[in-house]
């Protein structure tokens, strides 16, 4: 019986041995089991990683603008101190598609997930290169026409465009506009039109032209050879049929350090520089300009409430006026809500807040000052915002790693109030 019964177990033995060995993708299968659990165990989940801090790219058109410094003042010594994140820019201009997507592919290259985007322009050509590289996207203060939304808004990684309305660009060209016009005492002004990228796709750029364009014809009674929208589109330099002794002339194209501003009015031909983008780099040269020729020129523009722009509102011209007229602008802490979707879709919540299924377009509305007493108010404010407007408690709420009630309707009410 003992012969017997040792026989049974040495075949029960071998029996499970010749399994196991006929039978390799079941142990490897147990093993991989294993790995995954142990890898599983050592890789920080979404809000782990959170926790610990993260980078998230940003892309500016021009690292040296003064919109650009106010946005990464409240991003890195605002933001960055409260919740522990490190935000990575571009080093370089960004003039074109192919230099964004290079950009991207750095930031891709680093390991950082998300990118804040402040260029409106190339938006249809960079976005399949952040699919490809499983990189969120949003828009962090701009506008896109209605038709290329339409194209990108199904992009999983696109999470959407925070900025002002269609409406509210125009409107702010328009404001210039007017603000400007009623400087000009005789109505009779030059005015050198700067209209950007206004030609070349940016949506931005074009509806403050023709804002822009619109307002003067109102107001001087002007009789364009061609439409305002074709005007706007006009990406050579251009002095327009006005139908009056009125004279515009459209300048197109980004500056690259305001010189070219600058040698546009050094024969004192205009009376009038309004831009529909920022032109801070070339203010300097247009009172060269003043100086040189005794013209007396106004200046507004749209930008940011900066501390550059608030010498400019402050100090006199040679003509003893303010270096810089009237502005249309932004305030830093306007960017936040762009933080808060990135640091949702990092997190892992992208899909619930989503609008409909769909990217969200969000909307934020423009600060006017038209004297320097407007400009100083308004500077004040924007200097103390960073805790007023959108500050960390608040972002809290509409963080779903720190509320699990956290909604797309909580997250548009804080974005849009």
């Amino acid at each position: 019986m003992r012969k017997l019964t040792v026989l049974l177990m040495t075949a029960i033995l071998l029996s499970g041995w010749m399994s196991g060995a006929c039978n390799p993708a079941h142990v490897l299968a147990e093993e991989q089991a294993e790995v995954d659990v142990a890898e599983a165990a050592e890789t920080p989940s979404a809000q782990e990683e959170m926790a610990e801090g993260y980078t998230i790219g940003v892309s500016v058109y021009d690292p040296e603008d003064w919109e650009a410094i106010a946005f990464r003042d409240y991003f890195e010594n605002y933001l960055g101190s409260a919740f522990d994140a490190t935000f990575y820019y571009n080093a370089e201009r960004i003039d074109t598609a192919e230099d964004e997507i290079a950009f991207i592919t750095e930031l891709h290259e680093a390991g950082v997930k998300g990118i804040i985007s402040f260029l409106s322009t190339y938006i249809e050509e960079v976005l399949p290169v952040c699919e490809e590289y499983g990189m969120y996207y949003v828009l962090g203060s701009g506008t896109i026409s209605d038709e290329v939304y339409e194209n990108v808004k199904d992009n999983p990684y696109f999470l959407g465009t925070i900025g002002p309305t269609t409406e509210e660009e125009q409107a702010a060209g328009e404001t210039l506009a007017e603000n400007l016009s009623a400087l000009d005492e005789n109505k009779n002004a030059s005015y050198l039109v700067v209209t950007g990228g206004s030609g070349i796709g940016n949506e931005m750029h074009r509806l403050r032209t023709v804002g822009i364009l619109t307002k003067l014809q109102e107001i001087y009674g002007l009789t364009y050879e061609s439409s305002v929208e074709e005007l706007a589109e006009l990406t050579e330099t251009t002095e327009i049929e006005t139908g009056s002794d009125v004279r515009i002339t459209i300048f197109p194209g980004y500056l690259v350090d305001g010189s070219e501003v600058g040698a546009a009015v050094a024969d004192g031909e205009y009376t009038i520089v309004i831009s529909a983008m920022t032109i801070a780099n070339a203010i300097t040269n247009i009172c060269s300009a003043e100086e040189a020729s005794g013209y007396d020129i106004k200046v507004g523009m749209l930008d940011c409430f900066t501390d550059q722009n608030y010498a400019f509102f402050n100090e006199k011209d040679e003509n003893g006026d303010s270096k810089l007229n009237c502005l249309v602008g932004k305030y830093g802490a306007i960017v936040g809500p762009s933080f808060v979707a990135m640091c949702n879709a990092y997190a892992g919540y992208a899909e619930d807040f989503r609008e409909d299924g769909s990217a969200f377009r969000l909307y934020q509305t423009y600060w006017y000052a038209a004297d320097t007493d407007e400009f100083n108010e308004l500077y004040a404010q924007s200097i103390s915002t960073y805790e007023n407007t959108y500050s960390a408690t608040d972002m809290m709420q509409v963080l779903k790693l720190y509320n699990e009630d956290a909604d797309f309707a909580a997250f548009k009410e804080f974005a849009e109030h």
